[in-house]
């Protein structure tokens, strides 16, 4: 699954907009702003390429609390 992201550390690195806006929807990734909690849940859903696992596995989800 990772390998059809393509080259991920280049791609943070770079920082550039589009390839960004790629790994993220190629991650599903969502970001919620809690502002009562100052905190932002992300949840990750990547989607499984490979041929011994069908669908999806299970949402990576992480808070991150602003202070």
């Amino acid at each position: 699954m990772i390998d059809s992201l393509g080259d991920v550390g280049v791609i943070l690195a770079d920082a550039k907009p589009a390839g960004l806006a790629r790994l993220y929807r190629n991650l599903d990734l969502n970001m919620v702003y809690q502002p009562e909690e100052q905190a932002i849940d992300v949840t990750a859903c990547p989607g499984v390429d490979s041929a011994c696992v069908r669908g999806r596995t299970q949402a990576l989800f992480l808070r991150l609390k602003l202070s």
